[in-house]
């Protein structure tokens, strides 16, 4: 058994006292996020004289990554949206604890399904990609349509929170600029001026934001059911149109896969809310601005040495001058800069 595991076993033996003959396996690291250490693995116990196992994931705080996220964050989202419409995996056990690996972490089911990766140049939905269009869309819809005030989510950005969301969303990401980007980079504080001077309207609904709703952060099964949304890191509260916007960016966009405008009526079906194009328009270019802010956040780590991670590298590279060609055009179309 590998350190990890050993460790693990410990953890869930101290967490069910209950259970007897604990055994964990095949930990196996699951590659291609970059803000948390996710890993499966098998667990087997006895339990009131029955013999029991499953398959579970293991998301550890990364050492460094794109986004310093929570996971008691991530972990209570998990549990305040559970049986709520949208499908998300069932959590077990938060730890913050570092005594037991090193970092904090928390452990829940592992999901069947294949991720559909947003790079793949064929259909990755396996000819499914109609339904699974559909229910990426309906899921999302469903999402900005649940009553904020009920989740117990108070401790998320926004809540309670007096700026307009725009303002604080474009707050938020500007520092993370401010704070990541050696040389001022006049393109994107120009577009962030324009932003400012053109804000989009109040939302009809304050609602939670995912923040990273896009291909390859959910699970399809070979119905093209959507079995779970993932990677809740980055959720907030905010304007319902920016998980649109991001959820539509040419990186990852479904649209490739599944009409955009079909996607854009099921979201309205399911969430109550009629769309502002004009305000999905803004919304768009700030998630191409947000792009561009975690890339240099990203970039600076790897430069600095505190993430070795290949796929950091790799992202940062690639995806870095595609966002920023994004806000170009999309200033461009304008007309206006600076």
């Amino acid at each position: 058994m590998s350190d990890l595991e050993i460790g693990l076993a410990r953890y869930l033996a101290h967490r069910m006292p209950s259970a007897s003959g604990i055994e964990v396996s095949g930990l196996s690291r699951i590659h291609g996020g970059s803000s948390q250490e996710t890993y499966r693995y098998e667990a087997k116990w006895s339990e009131a004289g029955e013999a029991k196992q499953g398959w579970f994931i293991l998301r550890r705080a990364p050492e460094a990554g794109l986004v310093n996220a929570e996971h008691d964050l991530e972990y209570t989202v998990y549990s305040a949206l559970a049986g709520k419409g949208v499908p998300i995996p069932r959590v077990h056990f938060l730890e913050l604890d570092r005594q037991w690996l090193e970092r904090p972490f928390f452990i829940m089911d592992m999901a069947p399904g294949k991720p559909g990766h947003f790079f793949n140049s064929e259909d990755p939905y396996e000819g499914e990609s109609g339904a699974v269009g559909r229910n990426f869309w309906t899921h999302l819809g469903a999402l900005a349509s649940l009553d904020t005030g009920g989740l117990g989510l108070d401790m998320l950005r926004g809540a309670g929170d007096p700026r307009p969301a725009w303002q604080r969303e474009l707050d938020h990401w500007e520092q993370r600029l401010d704070e990541g980007e050696d040389i001022v980079e006049p393109l994107l504080r120009g577009a962030i001026r324009w932003m400012r001077r053109n804000p989009p309207p109040r939302p009809a609904r304050l609602s939670v934001v995912h923040g990273d709703y896009r291909s390859g952060n959910f699970l399809f099964l070979p119905d093209g059911a959507i079995s779970a949304v993932l990677d809740w890191e980055m959720c907030h509260l905010g304007d319902p149109l920016e998980d649109i916007a991001w959820a539509l960016d040419p990186m990852w966009s479904m649209g490739r896969y599944f009409d955009e405008e079909r996607g854009l009526e099921l979201w309205q079906q399911a969430s109550g809310i009629a769309i502002d194009r004009e305000a999905l328009d803004w919304w768009r270019l700030f998630a191409a601005i947000k792009a561009s802010a975690i890339w240099t956040t990203a970039e600076k780590s790897v430069e600095e040495g505190v993430s070795q991670e290949m796929v950091l590298g790799l992202t940062v590279s690639r995806a870095g001058p595609f966002h920023r060609g994004v806000v170009l055009r999309a200033m461009e179309r304008r007309g206006v800069m600076g």
